[in-house]
């Protein structure tokens, strides 16, 4: 008699379980509650790299600041990431799209070159811990203009809107161990593309591409790919690739604050549909 060892027992019980949660999804018809509509909203967790640079602001004169590379200046690469997802197909071809991400990478480093930061000095060979703190959140609509068996393609507009915010904690000359934070945001309309390729069992790749250019007040760049599969009516488990690039020169202050930082990340989530 043949022995089934453990491991391939444990791969054929795998791949059973998944042929029968599939099978029993495409026998339900999934809930929606308003006709010609589907919607799926959820979470998502991630893990970043984070590079960049930024103005720290010495404050009192029109154009002073030190500009300091987060990672190899201030220790900043990496952190984790949330997301609050949102998702609408309306009469089979408006395409809405909600992100709202929160991240807080962190980072240790004792400063080579001394700066001040709001009025206070910062001396060189200083202990700083620094926390940046990212809101970035988007909106967007898009029209599907080309439908090719399961390949869609969308046009979209739509807007970011990014709010950052930069705490120093260290031991200034001034104030012996301060907390030290400037905050900035930066509004973005943006025009962009969304592709979709829809594969049997639920599975939906999808790729995304946004940004813009302000001239005088920086630019936006967004790309995503990733996959969803709707294992069970209105439940859908998501991983995704993402990079986001992002410089901003806030125009209505004297100090010429500016931030340049780039993202990028992989994700996980789970996503509930209506």
């Amino acid at each position: 008699m043949k022995i089934i060892r453990p491991g391939r027992l444990g791969g054929i019980l795998v791949t059973s379980i998944l042929i029968l949660a599939m099978q029993a999804a495409s026998a339900q018809e999934p809930f929606q509650l308003i006709p010609e509509a589907r919607f799926f909203t959820g979470m998502e967790r991630g893990s970043m790299l984070v590079s960049g640079e930024t103005l720290i602001p010495a404050g009192g004169r029109p154009g002073s600041g030190t500009r300091v590379d987060v990672s190899s200046g201030l220790g900043v690469e990496s952190g984790e990431s949330s997301s609050i997802i949102f998702h609408g197909l309306i009469l089979d071809n408006h395409v809405l799209s909600f992100d709202y991400l929160m991240a807080m990478p962190t980072g240790v480093k004792r400063i080579a070159q001394s700066f001040r930061f709001q009025n206070k000095s910062y001396p060189a060979g200083s202990l700083l811990e620094t926390r940046i703190d990212f809101n970035w959140l988007s909106c967007s609509y898009g029209y599907q203009v080309l439908k090719v068996s399961s390949f869609r393609l969308a046009p979209r507009i739509g807007i970011h809107y990014v709010n950052c915010a930069t705490t120093i904690n260290g031991d200034s000359e001034e104030a012996g161990v301060i907390s030290n934070t400037r905050r900035l945001d930066g509004v973005y309309p943006v025009l962009g593309l969304e592709s979709r390729f829809l594969m049997p069992h639920g599975i939906d790749l999808s790729m995304e591409a946004e940004g813009i250019h302000l001239i005088t007040r920086g630019f936006l760049t967004m790309f995503k790919v990733g996959v969803t599969w709707e294992t069970y009516p209105n439940v859908a488990f998501s991983a995704g690739f993402y990079s986001r690039l992002v410089r901003y020169v806030e125009d209505n202050q004297v100090l010429n604050n500016e931030w340049t930082y780039s993202l990028t990340g992989a994700t996980l989530g789970v996503l509930f549909g209506f």
